[in-house]
């Protein structure tokens, strides 16, 4: 039986590794990226980060003005370091969470302004992104915003010379989860939900990869 077992280790470990620091710039150092946080925290209180990790992004917001921040995450050592980053920046007005798609049930609903979806909805098992979709609608204001983020789509020729596992259909196993949809799947599938407001690849040379990135808007319940 697969679940995220696996996944929380992985990052566990990332997390216990990385240095800690307070967040003092407001830039996440990738100006498409800068610009769509600029776009969502324009007009907003309250932002969401479900699979915030360490909370970096949240305290990016929160340089940009925002003033109710909540982060969900998995990895009880990223919650951890997010705290700790919160205490380092002497910042208020954050929550972090320990946990996984059942804590969006906790939300009431038309909470947030805007919800951050960062390199998370392909990471988990279709049947997880379809509801984290579906209680984000239902947690965001009429108007609100939604910042999405995908990893790059993998070609049949990369499984392959990667040696990466098929675990059923286009859900792979790549070290961690990947929902290998194409850009249109996946464009298919956020219509469902929201308006897209603007469609970009944004590129990370460090990487030598592009990422996929969304901007949405939730126009009525």
């Amino acid at each position: 039986m697969i679940n995220y077992d696996k996944i929380i280790k992985y990052w566990d470990k990332v997390f216990r590794e990385t240095q800690k620091g307070p967040i003092k710039a407001a830039s996440v150092g990738q100006n498409d990226l800068d610009k769509a946080l600029d776009w969502l925290c324009h007009d907003s209180d309250s932002i969401l980060d479900f699979g915030c990790g360490n909370g970096v992004m949240l305290f990016k917001c929160c340089l940009r003005g925002t003033k109710i921040h909540r982060g969900i995450d998995i990895s009880e050592e990223g919650i951890k370091f997010a705290k700790e980053i919160q205490k380092l920046s002497e910042k208020e007005g954050f929550t972090f969470t320990l946990g996984e798609v059942e804590e969006l049930e906790t939300i009431a609903d038309g909470t947030f302004d805007g919800v951050i979806l960062s390199n998370i909805i392909d990471n988990l098992f279709p049947q997880d992104t379809i509801k984290v979709l579906t209680e984000v609608k239902r947690i965001l204001k009429i108007g609100g915003k939604v910042l999405i983020k995908l990893n790059p789509f993998l070609t049949d020729a990369q499984i392959k010379e990667w040696n990466i596992k098929i675990i059923e259909m286009n859900f792979l196993d790549d070290g961690l989860y990947l929902w290998n949809q194409t850009t249109e799947e996946w464009t298919s599938l956020l219509e469902n939900y929201f308006r897209i407001l603007e469609y970009k690849e944004i590129y990370y040379p460090e990487y030598d990869q592009y990422n996929r990135l969304f901007l949405v808007c939730n126009d009525k319940k």
